[in-house]
């Protein structure tokens, strides 16, 4: 049992230490800029879950999906949202991205929004990228429009 835990230990050492090494490697640039999307429900894009499309100016820029992949309601108005995206720049490279969305109510159906994103890969000049993103801003669920700014960092091998 402590030979598989001190493996387990080992294993995950050398995971975080190559992201560390990525994240602090010349490869990396800063990321930031504004995303407008609109809520336009479920769809076949997203396999049937609550679909979000968009634009996202600024470093890098271009268009987006968001699929929802869980909703909770987390009490005193506060919801929770995971969701996957995936940018696909002007040049038409692509990233992904694994968000943990936290929603305060402002004035229902208006919340305040805070994403933290991982950046899980991508596609062209983002393959086996890394990173991450904080957004911060609004979305009427109401309406369905969002409206954050971003800024992060992303990493290439």
């Amino acid at each position: 049992m402590l030979r598989m835990k001190l493996a387990t230990v080992v294993a995950l050492s050398a995971v975080l230490s190559c992201s560390a090494q990525v994240l602090a490697d010349n490869s990396c640039r800063k990321i930031s800029g504004h995303i407008s999307g609109q809520i336009i429900g479920p769809t076949p894009a997203c396999g049937g879950a609550l679909t979000e499309v968009g634009s996202f100016t600024g470093n890098p820029q271009g268009t987006f999906v968001a699929c929802v992949t869980s909703m909770k309601d987390h009490g005193g108005g506060v919801l929770v949202f995971k969701l996957v995206h995936t940018y696909t720049t002007t040049s038409g490279d692509t990233f992904t991205t694994s968000d943990n969305i936290v929603a305060h109510p402002i004035n229902p159906p208006l919340y305040q929004v805070e994403n933290h994103a991982t950046i899980t890969g991508g596609t062209g000049v983002y393959e086996d990228a890394v990173g991450f993103s904080y957004d911060q801003g609004t979305v009427n669920l109401g309406t369905g429009v969002l409206s954050v700014d971003y800024q992060g960092r992303i990493c290439t091998p």
